[in-house]
């Protein structure tokens, strides 16, 4: 079997709100879908949701967004890879690294489409390509964008009617103001859920972010604080001074940077994205370093579309060691809506069947490859020329 083609597209999926995080400047959805096709008429699927102005810590790891996505692919990778070996995929990845440096989202939407198509010759979920499942049940936590303290509590409030449990809340970096949302959200959905705040890296020193943290905790029950500074070393002052676990998010993209957190308790817990890591095999390496390091993880997106999310329920059953809820889509498809807003950030999307939910939870697709398949009329639909 070999590779014959690489077909880009990109498509803005509709959101249903105005969500946002700090430095998030364009919207969200707005995606890359890679179809990859071989001489056996086997089709890989891969999803890279690749924004500009996310990326790692002090510039160490660059912005991609849609457009430069395709370049790399159309005009310097698929050169190197039609002809190849799809299940070649180490190999693969051998190559791209050789001729592109870093890039990560791109590769792993490659990386994506050849486990698919690995998986659909071979009969199997990509899980099982990557050991098996540990579990079949993912947990969702629903990312609560920044806004007011009230509208956030109403959608907060909303979440949990839609039996999710756990919530992330994005909030802008002001020490008084991240308290007023927590303590807000907290007010409206009781002392049962599990509420942490994401900072993105809005804290500019260590005392300022400890003491920030230890009022969120006193005055709001945050069970955890997400990457509140930027820099392992500053990270690791913080992960000292709070009583409550400290994830690492912008601060851990590969499998060298979790090595590195682990040895010098820049955090408590890893947040893993296939995406940062450049593909699920890495994303595993990371998960090693992890369970090794008895560092809990957890998986969290770029709020996927359905192609995407669906690497990330394969990670997430196949990871070992504790996974905890992570911010993952509940891919909605118009009118067969499972959940009102949790886990909903788009009103539709171009797969042809949603992961079934339920009790706050999203099951691993059990098909051959990803599990997945495109709705090729909204392919059309949302394509942007």
């Amino acid at each position: 079997m070999k590779i014959t083609k690489f077909d880009t597209q990109i498509i803005q999926l509709p959101g249903r709100s105005d969500y946002t995080w700090r430095s998030l400047e364009v919207p969200i959805g707005r995606y890359v879908i890679l179809q990859v096709e071989t001489d056996d008429g086997i089709r890989g699927l891969g999803e890279a949701p690749a924004i500009l102005t996310w990326g790692g810590e002090n510039q160490r790891y660059s912005g991609e967004d849609p457009e430069i996505v395709c370049h790399l692919v159309n005009n310097l990778i698929a050169p190197k890879l039609i002809g190849t070996d799809p299940t070649d995929i180490k190999g693969a990845l051998s190559t791209m690294d050789e001729f592109v440096r870093g890039f990560p989202y791109t590769k792993a939407m490659i990386e994506s489409a050849l486990l698919d198509i690995t998986g659909k010759s071979a009969g199997l979920p990509v899980y099982q390509l990557l050991g098996g499942a540990a579990r079949t049940k993912i947990p969702v936590c629903h990312s609560v964008g920044i806004a007011p303290p009230d509208k956030a509590a109403e959608t907060a409030l909303q979440v949990v009617d839609d039996g999710l449990k756990h919530l992330q809340i994005k909030v802008p970096g002001d020490p008084a103001t991240d308290l007023a949302i927590v303590k807000a959200i907290r007010k409206a959905v009781g002392d049962s859920i599990m509420i942490h705040p994401d900072i993105n890296r809005g804290y500019k020193d260590a005392k300022t972010a400890i003491n920030s943290t230890r009022a969120m905790i006193e005055e709001a029950g945050i069970w955890a604080v997400e990457q509140p500074v930027e820099g392992i070393d500053m990270m690791a002052r913080i992960t000292a001074g709070v009583a409550v676990p400290v994830i690492v998010d912008e601060g851990c993209w590969s499998p060298f940077d979790a090595l590195e957190i682990a040895r010098r308790t820049s955090a408590d817990i890893l947040s893993i994205y296939f995406t940062k890591a450049g593909g699920l095999i890495r994303s595993m390496e990371i998960g090693a370093i992890g369970r090794a390091a008895g560092m809990p993880m957890n998986v969290n997106g770029s709020l996927e579309g359905g192609v995407g999310n669906a690497a990330n329920l394969h990670l997430s059953a196949a990871l070992e060691g504790q996974v905890l809820p992570g911010v993952i889509s509940v891919n909605t498809l118009a009118g067969r809506e499972q959940t009102k807003v949790g886990g909903v950030f788009y009103t539709d999307d171009v797969i042809t069947e949603p992961f079934a939910y339920a009790d706050g939870c999203l099951t691993v697709p059990n098909k051959p490859g990803l599990g997945v398949e495109l709705d090729m009329e909204k392919m059309q639909k949302y394509r942007v020329s």
